[in-house]
C-alpha cells in the first residue's frame, strides 16, 4: 500500500488531524486536555495543576509510604503490600484469607504493612521539590487554526507558504484565551505558533479595521519557513503559564 500523508486529508479530517497534534504536544507540557460539549470557537478546555511558589508540575495522586523504612508503594508495588495481621501470633498474611494459616485463629485485622520491614503504610499528600505545600490549578481554553503548504492550483507547485483564517468572532476577549496554529510541512512535520488574543491584535495592527477583517476575508499568508511576522510565536508554549 502506498504511504499516505497529511496532503491526502479531506479539509474536516486536516482540521481533526491538527487537533490531535495539538493536544499531544499540549499534554507533552503537563496539560491535561479536554473537548467541550459544544465547540463555540473553543476546540480544547486545558487545565494543570503546579505549585504555587515555583510553578513546577504538581502530583495530586496521594503516595503510599512504609512509615518505618520510607518504601514507596504507590506504583509497581502496590502488589506486595501485606493487607492482614494475626492478632494472636502476629503472622503477616496475604491475599484475603479469613483465618490465620499459622495458628488457625480468626482474629484478623486490616492493616497495610510494608513487607520488608513489617512497617504500617500511611497514604500522604506530595510536596514539591521546593518544599511548598501549596498548589494552584490552571485553565485554559484553545482554539486551534491548521494549515497545510500552500499549493498554486494551476501549476502545482509549492508556494512555501500556510494560511491561516481567523474572524471577529474568534477574538474572545478573555486572559485566559489562546490561539495555537498547527502548521504541517510535506514531510507532515508539524509546527506550532502559540498566541494570546492581544498577541494576534498586537501583530494585526490596523489591518484589524480593515473592511477584509470586517468581512471574514482577511486570510494570513506567510513563509513555511520563516512563519513570516508570526516568528516570534513559534514553539511558545510558556506563553500559556
Amino acid at each position: 500500500m502506498d504511504k499516505k500523508s497529511a496532503q491526502d486529508l479531506t479539509t474536516k479530517h486536516f482540521s481533526r488531524f491538527g487537533e490531535f497534534l495539538v493536544s499531544f504536544e499540549l499534554s507533552k507540557h503537563g496539560w491535561n486536555v479536554y473537548n467541550p460539549v459544544y465547540d463555540e470557537y473553543i476546540d480544547f478546555i486545558i487545565h494543570k495543576h503546579v505549585c504555587k511558589d515555583c510553578d513546577r508540575r504538581w502530583n495530586l495522586t496521594p503516595a503510599l509510604v512504609c512509615k518505618k523504612c520510607g518504601k514507596d508503594f504507590s506504583k509497581s508495588q502496590k502488589n506486595k503490600i501485606i493487607p492482614l495481621i494475626c492478632q494472636d501470633c502476629n503472622t503477616k498474611i496475604k491475599g484475603n484469607k479469613t483465618k490465620c494459616p499459622k495458628c488457625k485463629s480468626t482474629n484478623l485485622v486490616r492493616q497495610p504493612t510494608c513487607d520488608e520491614c513489617g512497617g504500617e503504610i500511611e497514604m500522604i499528600d506530595h510536596k514539591c521539590e521546593c518544599g511548598s505545600k501549596n498548589y494552584v490549578t490552571k485553565f485554559r481554553t484553545i482554539q486551534v487554526k491548521s494549515s497545510r503548504i500552500e499549493f498554486n492550483e494551476r501549476t502545482g507547485k509549492s508556494k512555501n507558504t500556510y494560511a491561516v483564517d481567523l474572524k471577529p468572532k474568534d477574538l474572545i476577549e478573555d486572559d485566559y484565551h489562546f490561539f495555537i496554529w498547527c502548521l504541517v510541512n510535506d514531510y507532515d512535520k508539524p509546527s506550532f505558533l502559540v498566541m494570546s488574543v492581544q498577541d494576534f491584535k498586537r501583530v494585526m495592527g490596523d489591518s484589524l479595521k480593515g473592511i477584509s477583517f470586517f468581512k471574514d476575508q482577511d486570510r494570513q499568508h506567510f513563509s513555511s519557513k520563516t512563519f513570516g511576522k508570526w516568528d516570534e510565536f513559534f514553539n511558545k508554549f510558556d506563553k500559556l503559564n
